[in-house]
């Protein structure tokens, strides 16, 4: 009877459906072939297998990774992958993510390159980010080359799985990624393809603002999005209470003052608004109420931009250190407006009052043969700060500086690296030299471009730049001449 018991509660279970943020599994009896041999990989200490609609096999798999590839006593960490299989015959291409690779264990999920050329997928989730974060977190192991060292070993580790060609690519810093890994690792794949993938040469590059300025869309395009931020700067007194509003109700917090912020996420705006490719007709008129101009402000320039405790710490700890980033050019704001602004009296001018008003109440004290009244004396210790009201004119951006703001604003306070230029110059060197086959894909209107890598104009390197494109660039928004003509040379390298 307990045994009949336990068979009715077990099935019952079964059909309770689990709930949580847990990858789409599917579940079953037997392990294929391709999932032993995935679990019988050295270092690999999961597998899971997920639901997919795009391939016939898919599994989340950890991998257990050195924090420090040069020294064990370092300790080790679990790096997500995520491996999708078309066939062992076919070609794999391997997504060196720059960031967490949550996406990939959606069901529906498919990479531009695996879908054109039926391949296989392997997705490597970044060090340090999402469930790849090594505990503790310790900023000095979160380099270029120890995570390039991940990619390579997971290479190694896969290469007895697909023996076909393979193709590293990635998408922004996913495509910085995949053209580090080939300068460091150049026999590991046969083929890099890097979209919109950027190479900085500083903290702040110094090419992205005159390229927002002069390059960014059309000239009266341009014009609109200045006039657009330069009627936020005039509007600042009427806006900051919404803004301050805005923020306290999304709990965001910042680590300079709100002032700062908005003008920082003025400043933003230009940049995020052509990174994406927002229609220039969803610029509210200049006439419009400020609602109107604040909820547009907003969709394009969020502040959470500028919170520090983000996910995305761990890209401003590379950027400081070795991939760069850009600046903001705050000239055309120093125009002046009036404004009404409340001035502190001065430590002299309060210092004076005080010794006056003391000396007063010491006459009086003098003249009735007492002591300086204890009221008086707590009034002084209890005043409010002393000013007056001031209208005049000032400087419509009050910011008085964006430069360092990488490390004032993202950085952590307990850690502040200096720029290394190393990486840079490896990279802008194997580009210039190597034989590999590389491609490039950047939009002609993104600012990342600015900083694009340079065209050697070599047979080895195809290189695309998309009329009027943006960050969204991708193979299949090419012009088709240019996307044929890419297809045609990936078919080639891969029958090679």
């Amino acid at each position: 009877m307990k045994l009949k018991k336990s068979i009715v509660l077990l099935a019952l279970l079964a059909l309770i459906p689990v709930s949580g943020s847990l990858p789409a599994q599917t579940f079953r009896a037997s392990r294929t072939p391709l999932e032993v041999t995935l679990s019988s990989l050295t270092g690999v200490t999961e597998v899971l297998r997920l639901e997919s609609t795009e391939f016939s096999e898919k599994y989340q798999v950890k991998v257990r990774q050195m924090v420090n590839h040069d020294e064990v006593r370092d300790g080790f960490f679990e790096q997500r992958i995520f491996v999708m299989h078309v066939g062992a015959d076919r070609p794999t291409v391997m997504v060196t993510e720059g960031y967490g690779a949550d996406y990939a264990s959606n069901p529906r999920y498919r990479e531009e390159l695996s879908r054109l050329l039926n391949a296989n997928l392997v997705v490597v989730e970044h060090r340090f980010f999402s469930q790849s974060t090594p505990q503790p977190r310790t900023w000095k192991h979160l380099t270029g080359e120890l995570a390039m060292t991940d990619l390579h070993k997971i290479r190694e580790m896969l290469r007895p799985v697909y023996q076909g060609k393979w193709i590293a690519t990635g998408i922004s810093k996913g495509g910085q990624t995949a053209l580090m890994y080939r300068t460091l690792f150049p026999d590991d794949v046969d083929i890099t393809v890097s979209y919109v993938g950027p190479l900085c040469q500083n903290v702040e590059d110094g090419r992205h603002e005159p390229f927002i300025k002069n390059k960014a869309g059309t000239k009266e395009d341009r014009e609109k999005v200045l006039t657009f931020q330069k009627e936020l700067l005039i509007r600042k007194d009427s806006l900051m209470p919404v803004f301050t509003s805005f923020c306290e109700k999304a709990g965001y917090k910042f680590t300079e003052p709100l002032s700062d912020i908005f003008d920082f996420a003025v400043l933003e705006y230009s940049f995020a608004f052509w990174q994406w490719g927002t229609p220039v007709k969803e610029i509210p008129a200049i006439t419009a109420p400020d609602s109107l101009l604040f909820a547009h402000f907003m969709k394009i320039s969020s502040p959470d931009y500028m919170m520090r405790e983000t996910p995305n710490m761990s890209f401003f700890v590379q950027a400081a250190k070795q991939l760069g980033y850009y600046g903001y050019d705050t000239n055309p704001f120093r125009f002046k407006v009036t404004r009404t602004r409340f001035i502190p009296d001065s430590e002299k001018e309060i210092a004076k009052k005080e010794a006056k008003e003391a000396k007063k109440a010491a006459k009086m004290a003098k003249k009735n043969d007492d002591k300086i009244p204890e009221p008086f004396i707590n009034e002084q210790k209890n005043k409010e700060i002393t000013g007056k009201w001031v209208t005049r004119k000032y400087p419509a951006m009050e910011l008085k500086t964006s430069k360092g703001y990488l490390r004032k604003i993202f950085l952590p306070d307990y850690y502040k690296p200096r720029f290394n230029k190393k990486l840079y110059k490896m990279q802008s060197d194997f580009v210039k030299k190597t034989d590999a086959k590389l491609v490039f894909l950047y939009g002609e209107w993104d600012p990342w471009t600015a900083a694009a890598v340079p065209d050697p104009g070599k047979p080895n390197v195809l290189y695309f730049v998309q009329p009027g494109g943006n960050h969204r660039t991708r193979i299949g928004s090419l012009p088709q001449e240019m996307r044929d003509r890419l297809l045609g040379q990936l078919e080639t390298w891969l029958n090679e």
